[in-house]
């Protein structure tokens, strides 16, 4: 995959009422919003269709390699989860109050049937974070920046 750095921006705290999301993945999810979840949207079955689709579409590559590339990227939510985010509406929210902003780095990589994100930060203490997701299908990145000490990664809907 080839990596595009994307410019962050600064993001208004605005100053109406913001809904928190539950995420529906980690540790952090609720017995009842999986369940409901599953109910509204079975989950299951779109992601089973969108594997389907990426063996029929590299049929004629490497299969094993591209299949072991899109299975094993964690989704946007379960990503966001693991950091201690959450979900606004159509924006993914991550807390990066010890990182240096200057040293956050968040990266774009887009395939036939894949868009993926990177975040490299680092802390004042040394410490340091990657991890890479994968967009949820049917939406792209909108726009990514700070609000405070936190990292706003708007998405939009294809």
């Amino acid at each position: 995959m080839d990596w595009t750095d994307v410019e962050l921006i600064g993001i208004e705290n605005e100053d109406t009422e913001v809904v928190r999301e539950p995420l529906l993945a980690g540790l952090a999810a609720s017995p009842s919003d999986l369940h409901d979840a599953f109910l509204s949207g079975l989950p299951h079955l779109q992601e089973t269709r969108e594997l389907h689709h990426a063996i029929l579409e590299t049929a004629g590559q490497k299969p094993e390699a591209h299949f072991s590339a899109i299975t094993t990227m964690q989704t946007a939510e379960a990503a966001i989860g693991t950091m201690g985010g959450h979900r606004e509406g159509d924006s993914l929210v991550l807390p990066l109050s010890g990182a240096i902003r200057e040293r956050v780095r968040l990266e774009i990589a887009k395939t036939d049937d894949l868009t993926a994100l990177r975040i490299n930060a680092e802390s004042h203490q040394g410490a340091s974070i990657s991890t890479t997701f994968k967009l949820p299908a049917g939406s792209e990145l909108g726009r990514a920046g700070w609000r405070g000490d936190e990292l706003i990664i708007d998405l939009n809907k294809k």
